[in-house]
């Protein structure tokens, strides 16, 4: 496989063309064309080497886990796949990554791309669509009537999880700011709070909060959960010093605090195709570089500013 990675730990310079062997396609497997590839701020934490603890990857490694292509070919025993099939997948984070041509993939990973979208969309899904799936789904049971709390409401996760809660049937508030509040509404969400503006507060009281900040932002939205409320976080320690009084503000609250890692998995894959040809989910595209080495390491910068607005996607031209 010829993709984009690093050789050695470091900024974006780093970043250059690698070739590494595709590996041997087992009994379950798909080789998977790539067409389009999510890009997320793990890839750039993997390549500064902040994750070596967690993922003590054997360089060069191709970067990205978060992809939309089609299968080229298929293992012996795969029965619900076939070459030809157009297929969106997030794959395994200890593997080479879908800054690349091609990748081997489990096909329990994997799941059919919606029909409605093109590959670009579908590569903006998986990583946000998985985890909002895991932290609104499995961590907060959201259900109908539920009251949300979504903080950075206009981010890849956040506009994936207001669209998402709202499809359970649940009330939406979500944190941004004043230029992104329209934006924030359009994607559904019933209440809008701006932490630019002079008066920040709401008197709603939240059954779940899907904490995508961490640090003071998400300490102070403890005081709007109700007592006995979930959190799911995808802030770990190594993200942001947790604050003063944190801990004992959620012991206060009784929160049930849970954080969670997004893990590869086709079923939940297969849950958001559905949802997206239903309608109850549209891709949010921020930008869209060439899978390019000057294409991923404007995608690594654009990303690390904290700012977009939706997914950064990085397209194959010659795919």
């Amino acid at each position: 496989m010829i993709g984009f990675g690093i050789e050695q730990y470091g900024d974006e310079q780093q970043i250059k063309e690698i070739h590494v062997n595709t590996g041997k396609l087992g009994r379950y497997d798909l080789l998977i064309s790539i067409k389009a590839s999510g890009v997320n701020p793990v890839d750039w934490k993997v390549c500064k080497g902040l994750l070596q603890n967690d993922f003590p990857y054997q360089l060069p490694q191709i970067l990205g886990w978060d992809a939309a292509g089609t299968v080229k070919e298929v293992g012996e025993a795969v029965a619900n796949f076939q070459a030809g099939d157009d297929v969106f997948f997030r794959p395994e984070m200890e593997k080479q990554g879908t800054y690349a041509d091609e990748i081997i993939v489990p096909s329990s990973l994997v799941a059919p791309m919606p029909k409605n979208l093109t590959h670009i969309e579908a590569a903006s899904l998986p990583l946000v669509g998985l985890t909002v799936w895991q932290a609104l789904i499995e961590v907060g049971n959201v259900k109908e009537g539920d009251h949300v709390l979504i903080l950075a409401g206009s981010g890849g996760i956040g506009s994936f999880a207001i669209q998402l809660a709202k499809a359970r049937g649940a009330y939406v508030a979500a944190t941004t700011s004043k230029k992104n509040e329209n934006f924030v509404k359009d994607l559904g969400a019933d209440e809008v709070l701006l932490y630019d503006s002079t008066f920040f507060d709401t008197i709603t009281s939240f059954d779940f909060m899907l904490d995508t900040l961490g640090g003071e932002a998400y300490r102070d939205a403890i005081r709007w959960m109700r007592r006995g409320g979930k959190v799911a976080t995808i802030i770990s320690e190594r993200d942001t010093i947790r604050p003063a009084n944190v801990d004992e503000y959620e012991k206060e609250k009784l929160l049930k605090v849970e954080f969670v890692f997004t893990r590869p998995d086709g079923e939940n894959m297969n849950h958001i195709k559905v949802l997206v040809e239903a309608g109850h989910i549209r891709p949010i595209i921020a930008s869209v570089f060439p899978m390019t080495v000057e294409g991923v390491r404007k995608a690594h910068l654009t990303s690390q500013t904290g700012r977009t607005r939706g997914k950064i996607v990085l397209n194959r031209r010659d795919g």
